[in-house]
């Protein structure tokens, strides 16, 4: 029987872990193209990775979630808002995010009721897509959402 040390499992769980993150990447690269781009997807990625186990995000459905968010919206969880939600210790870290994703999901899926909208939250439909796949589809509203637009003219985030 093949026995291993501490050391070595540890080694063998991390090359699970990044190929884990490699795998995740390689979806999200087929299901929205222009991630391919992104020459810092593959560290994002799997700095989120770590950022989620550390918070205790043990369940893969949402780990899996929290990288999609982190393609589309770089360090969402480093947000002060974010951060106090996740670490809140009302619940366990699985609950706390599938909470703030099915939240942010639901912000995504009826802008009409955004809060910060002139007009007292009415607004247009028109720039919804279902090309690329769900989460492409979506990623400038995650950012949008979690206050991570990407920079224009000058370089400064709108």
């Amino acid at each position: 029987m093949l026995e291993l040390t501490s050391e070595q499992v540890a080694g063998l769980a991390g090359i699970d872990a990044r190929g884990y993150v490699e795998r995740v990447k390689q979806d999200l690269v087929k299901a929205d193209p222009k991630l391919a781009d992104d020459s810092t997807l593959s560290t994002r990625l799997w700095n989120a990775y770590v950022v989620a186990r550390q918070l205790g995000i043990q369940a893969d459905e949402n780990v899996e979630a929290f990288l999609h968010i982190e393609a589309y919206a770089p360090s969402f969880y480093t947000k002060p808002a974010t951060r106090a939600w996740l670490t809140r210790p009302d619940r366990s870290p699985d609950e706390r995010f599938h909470d703030y994703f099915r939240v942010m999901k639901w912000r995504i899926e009826h802008p009409e009721y955004d809060r910060r909208s002139p007009d007292g939250g009415v607004r247009g439909t028109d720039n919804r897509s279902s090309s690329g796949g769900a989460w492409a589809g979506i990623g400038a509203s995650w950012r949008r959402l979690v206050g991570r637009a990407r920079p224009r003219g000058n370089g400064e985030p709108v």
